[in-house]
């Protein structure tokens, strides 16, 4: 028999359920509340995973509607991808818009280590 569900804090626009037989979470948190406890996701630092990969996509368009489509190609930090914008802008005086593909290990860690 499931134990009774912990009243849940006064609910705004922000609180969702997150199981049937859970505690309410915070929505656009990176936290959840399971019926296993409390977990975070965060980007996974081991040393067996990939490092992480970003790519800007320039997604300005020129006056005859055209978009850029130009690439940064995969760099390993944020600041190398600042970087590319900040020269791909110089060379295009408006090309002021992107969008950002990244490929980053995450992972789920509990808030407090089980006994």
């Amino acid at each position: 028999m499931m134990s009774e569900t912990p009243e849940a804090p006064e609910r705004s626009a922000l609180w969702a359920p997150a199981h049937s037989d859970c505690r309410p979470r915070r929505v656009g948190k990176s936290e959840t509340t399971t019926r296993h406890g409390d977990w975070r996701l965060r980007q996974d630092d081991g040393p067996d995973v990939d490092p992480a990969a970003y790519v800007l996509v320039c997604r300005s368009e020129a006056e005859d509607g055209t978009v850029c489509g130009a690439e940064s190609g995969p760099v390993p930090t944020t600041d190398e991808m600042r970087e590319w914008a900040r020269k791909h802008e110089w060379n295009h005086d408006d090309h002021r818009s992107f969008r950002l593909l990244a490929d980053v290990a995450m992972v789920m860690v509990p808030e407090v280590e089980p006994l």
